[in-house]
């Protein structure tokens, strides 16, 4: 990990590059996910809201890091979830119905 200081700047000038990889590879951002997951006891926080358990193996920015480079670091922006619930926060729009679908 780098031992950068890390800068709302800076992330948008990674942000605009369209390679966010350098900020997840600071020091920061590394000890504030071990953090996290720590708290959490390493479970996906999402499966454990719904009484089921799984390991929470990422640590998701709630209000993503693209349209809110000023919460990168926060910690009340943070989530961790397991894989699975991941890939369906993102994925999320490919998996719902259309709306304007017609139905005969």
């Amino acid at each position: 990990m780098t031992n950068r200081v890390v800068t709302v700047e800076w992330i948008k000038e990674l942000i605009r590059s369209g390679d966010t990889a350098p900020f997840y590879n600071t020091r920061a951002w590394g000890e504030l996910r071990d953090r996290k997951r720590k708290a959490e006891h390493w479970e996906c926080e999402r499966c454990r809201a719904k009484g089921k358990y799984s390991p929470g193996k990422v640590v998701h920015h709630k209000k993503y890091l693209r349209y809110f480079p000023e919460l990168a670091l926060d910690y009340d922006n943070l989530e961790c979830l397991c894989d699975e619930c991941h890939y369906d926060e993102h994925h999320r729009a490919e998996n719902k119905p259309q709306l304007n679908e017609e139905r005969w």
